[in-house]
């Protein structure tokens, strides 16, 4: 929910403005994860490929296929270790909770609004205070996924 009223209020496009924040980190995440899985993907069938590929052509004396598995293996590992050290999937979670408590708070914020422009300015504070709430918890979030790598 969305009213066009409250863009001028400084807590209610705070607000917004996080939200599409979060939103694009998510989806960047999401995209990174998924972009990390296809290569690894791809990259595991390839050593698999080149391998049996080696054995076929053993009478080949010119072709030494075993520099091109070594170089692939690494680059899986590469992958595999960018994925685990920056958990791309938790952080695209972490943020879809953010989300869901910012946007429960913006449709509170258009609820009173839309009820009555003076009961959101009488609920304003308690709003900010909420808001507050949910900033708290994205640091503790945060603190606790850098706690979990060590």
């Amino acid at each position: 929910m969305k009213i066009t009223k409250l863009k001028e209020d400084l807590l209610y496009y705070d607000i917004e403005k996080r939200i599409d924040s979060i939103k694009s980190k998510k989806n960047i995440n999401i995209f990174l994860f998924r972009i990390t899985k296809i290569i690894v993907f791809i990259a595991g069938a390839t050593v698999t490929v080149i391998t049996g590929w080696r054995i076929t052509n053993s009478d080949s004396i010119n072709f030494n296929p075993d520099n091109y598995v070594l170089i692939i293996s690494a680059a899986i590992t590469v992958f595999a270790a960018i994925e685990g050290l920056f958990n791309f999937k938790d952080k695209g979670k972490s943020n879809d909770l953010l989300l869901f408590e910012l946007r429960r708070l913006r449709d509170r914020i258009c609820f009173d609004f839309d009820k009555n422009p003076d009961i959101y300015e009488k609920n304003k504070e308690a709003h900010f205070l909420n808001y507050q709430e949910i900033l708290e918890y994205q640091k503790i979030i945060i603190e606790n996924s850098d706690n979990d790598e060590e």
